[in-house]
């Protein structure tokens, strides 16, 4: 396996953990610290996104064209 295709697994693990806090979140009490962290947690998720969209864009260019 791939560097970058063993850096996507760790990436949605991490994304898997995160939507599992948010869960948690929604049915727990509604605090400023379990704000915070849910608004840490939305900024985590999207710097995954970007991350794992440049991951991809770089498989997507080292690939053999099929045309």
């Amino acid at each position: 396996m791939s560097a970058s295709s063993e850096r996507i697994l760790e990436l949605l693990q991490q994304i898997s953990a995160l939507k599992e806090l948010d869960e948690q979140y929604r049915t727990g009490p509604k605090d400023d610290e379990a704000i915070k962290d849910s608004q840490q947690r939305r900024k985590r998720r999207q710097q995954i996104r970007k991350e794992m969209k440049e991951l991809a864009s770089e498989a997507r260019n080292k690939a053999p064209s099929e045309r």
